[in-house]
């Protein structure tokens, strides 16, 4: 028997549903940083690197989501 569950919500509806913070504002501070300081052509600035700090322990996390979310499609990771 299969059983299909169709669910509409808005991405800011899902986000609250799963517990995630709104890191709306966050974003947006990041990018004004990022903008200026290439704007004002800043030496040696990398953006990649920018990103670096807030990403580099987060591989781990973002497995484990991609393996719940697979157990709910029903794929294999």
């Amino acid at each position: 028997m299969n059983i299909t569950v169709n669910v509409e919500m808005t991405p800011e509806e899902l986000r609250r549903v799963m517990g995630l913070p709104d890191v709306q504002a966050f974003n947006q501070e990041v990018m004004a940083q990022m903008l200026k300081k290439m704007q004002e052509g800043a030496e040696g600035f990398d953006p990649l690197t920018f990103f670096k700090p807030g990403v580099a322990g987060n591989a781990d996390v973002f497995k484990q989501w991609m393996e719940l979310f697979g157990k709910f499609g029903g794929m294999k990771s």
